[in-house]
């Protein structure tokens, strides 16, 4: 499959990564919620809950449609300490509606405003629960779109290039997802990226320390205020809560790189090359022009999850409609 060639032109005041990367969060408008939406609380394997967002989809004239009964149903996943309600996942929602898509918004654990209850968080290639949210949308026995935005894009590739994919997803969407983690890692703890990290772990620091608060097996958290990088954080807590040896052990056994080439359904990665948290590494070109599944499109501009374009409609959820639209036309929803 050929590499799309981007036709995103970034205006003139985000034409850098950093620029296009912080301009939704601090100067996009909250896109609307629909009344109709409702919020549901699913039961996890092991005792625990995940809460999902429920937008219904709308028809041509844009009435609403009860839950379910839409052309198909999306599944979207949000980023690292994001939720189903942040700009990038409703302006996602709001374009798949808009196709006739019933949407479930889901949060990772502890990210819909509660705690969870047990010491498990999250993490980059964690898809058991992406794997609890799909079974719950089979039950509407709909042809299935899977969408993610960082690291919840990363969850999707991992989950596409693995076993026991759902027979009813039939397409993916993942945006800015930083394709090789463990070169990934080290670029976001540079001095480039300080503002990031400390808006992440600001949030992540409050979270493990509710953790060991409930749970005294849980790894200490004295001096967690001295965490600055993912590799400190990473080494303190990811890699021991989930069994890896170390914070690059989890990075390397997490990277989506070996997962794309065994992607079987038409999956739409839209990355920027000016991504203020990618290394070179992160672009797969090689493995887009042998597959003939994974569509690459690489903008010269749009930084992490940005891509911005003036007006309500960002350029990564124009690419979503395109591509979306155009499977439709195929038939596959």
């Amino acid at each position: 499959m050929p590499v799309i060639a981007s036709s995103y032109r970034a205006p003139w005041y985000v034409r850098t990564g950093h620029a296009n990367t912080m301009w939704p969060v601090l100067f996009r408008p909250h896109p609307a919620i629909s009344t109709a939406m409702r919020r549901k609380r699913i039961d996890t394997p092991d005792g625990d809950f995940l809460d999902v967002d429920l937008h219904p989809s709308l028809g041509k004239n844009g009435e609403e449609h009860a839950f379910g009964m839409g052309r198909g149903l999306a599944v979207v996943s949000h980023g690292l300490e994001g939720n189903s309600r942040r700009k990038y996942m409703l302006g996602m929602t709001n374009v798949l509606r808009a196709l006739g898509f019933d949407v479930v918004a889901w949060n990772m654990r502890s990210c819909s405003g509660e705690s969870n209850r047990t010491a498990r968080l999250y993490h980059m290639g964690e898809i058991e629960d992406l794997r609890t949210v799909v079974r719950f949308a089979e039950e509407f026995d709909r042809p299935l779109l899977l969408a993610g935005f960082s690291m919840g894009g990363n969850q999707v590739c991992r989950y596409l290039g693995g076993d026991g994919v759902s027979l009813l997803v039939k397409a993916a969407v993942a945006v800015s997802v930083p394709c090789d983690l463990a070169a990934a890692a080290p670029v976001m703890d540079g001095p480039a990226c300080r503002v990031y990290m400390w808006y992440f772990l600001r949030t992540l620091r409050e979270k493990v320390r509710e953790k060991a608060a409930r749970f005294p097996t849980y790894p200490s958290v004295d001096g967690v205020e001295k965490i600055h990088t993912f590799a400190e954080f990473d080494e303190r807590f990811t890699a021991p809560a989930f069994g890896f040896a170390s914070a690059r052990d989890y990075w390397e056994k997490n990277t989506v790189l070996p997962d794309l080439p065994r992607i079987t359904v038409p999956t739409l990665l839209l990355l920027a090359a000016d991504d203020p948290f990618c290394a070179p590494s992160c672009y797969p070109w090689k493995t887009a022009e042998q597959s003939s599944c994974l569509h690459l499109e690489v903008a010269p501009h749009g930084g992490h999850v940005g891509f911005v374009l003036p007006g309500q409609e960002y350029y990564s959820e124009k690419r979503a409609r395109a591509f979306v639209g155009a499977l439709t036309e195929r038939g596959l929803f």
